[in-house]
């Protein structure tokens, strides 16, 4: 383009899309009108015939004629031709990816910030809580004391359980045999390191 020609300015591409419709728009009710004034009509064989060949070539001047008008557009104080190659095309997923993504980080944030204030209630409650059970199992005043003594009953004047004295003896039996286990342990477990030496030693002899 000749440098002393000025560009035809627009403020948004969208106005510049909006006219380019228009004239296409136009163009097409041109070539419909054309059409429609041969013998038969639109819809008549004349028109039938150059339809195509008439479509095909009407395009191409589009094509042409956006070529040329490209460089003798600026949009916003910006060149077209430099304003379309620099303008990325809207990418609708990723901008909702985006914005859920802030918006995550939104309520982690101040999900965050809630526990911190919360935190230190809790873990005061949580102290108190401790240091009551601690004090009850420390400390019995005298009331509780006199209640739970004549709430408990004899150990005497509970009935025995069924099978008391089977189970009785069946403990005794393990006490007993437990005492040998433990008492004869260390002899088995001497035998069985003796073992294993000897089984070392045999594998060991060459063949």
């Amino acid at each position: 383009m000749d440098a002393g020609i000025t560009r035809i300015s627009v403020e948004t591409e969208s106005d510049w899309l909006r006219v380019k419709a228009n004239v296409e728009r136009s163009l097409d009710q041109s070539l419909e009108a054309r059409l429609a004034a041969l013998p038969g009509g639109k819809t008549g064989e004349a028109s039938r015939a150059v339809r195509k060949e008439a479509e095909r070539r009407l395009a191409r001047i589009k094509e042409e004629l956006w070529r040329m008008t490209k460089s003798n557009i600026s949009v916003n104080g910006h060149n077209y031709e430099d304003f379309v190659e620099a303008t990325e095309p809207f990418d609708e997923a990723l901008d909702r990816s985006i914005y859920g993504l802030n918006t995550e980080r939104i309520v982690f944030n101040i999900n965050v910030s809630e526990q911190r204030k919360r935190r230190p209630f809790l873990l005061r409650a949580i102290e108190q809580r401790l240091e009551r059970d601690r004090t009850a199992a420390e400390w019995l005043p005298e009331d509780d004391a006199e209640l739970l003594a004549e709430n408990r009953k004899p150990i005497g004047d509970l009935p025995l359980p069924p099978r008391h004295k089977e189970v009785m003896e069946t403990f005794q039996q393990v006490v007993s045999n437990l005492s040998e286990l433990s008492s004869s342990a260390p002899q088995q477990l001497a035998r069985a390191q003796r073992a294993q030496s000897v089984k070392t030693e045999v594998a060991a002899i060459p063949r």
